[in-house]
């Protein structure tokens, strides 16, 4: 893997701890803020994923998670782990 394309999985990674403590914020009754924070996630993840071919091959998943709204429940924790241990 390039350095390159282990910088754009540090973003992604990045991106889905923001969703896990939109969650956090969510559970402590901060809805605005829960909700502002996923749709920024979920406008970076999209812009990442447009931009890097190599993200659909490395996280099948991710692109359709991106449309549904498993990535906001178990989805985003999955596809983190995934990511972080290096399993496709």
């Amino acid at each position: 893997m390039t350095n390159d394309e282990q910088a754009v999985l540090q973003e992604v990674i990045r991106q889905l701890h923001k969703i896990g403590s939109a969650n956090d914020a969510e559970d402590h009754h901060y809805l605005a803020e829960a909700q502002r924070m996923r749709a920024e996630a979920l406008a970076a993840l999209r812009d990442i994923l447009r931009e890097n071919e190599f993200l659909a091959h490395r996280s099948p998943a991710l692109p359709h998670m991106l449309d549904t709204d498993q990535l906001f429940t178990v989805g985003w924790w999955q596809i983190l782990k995934g990511l972080e241990n290096g399993e496709t």
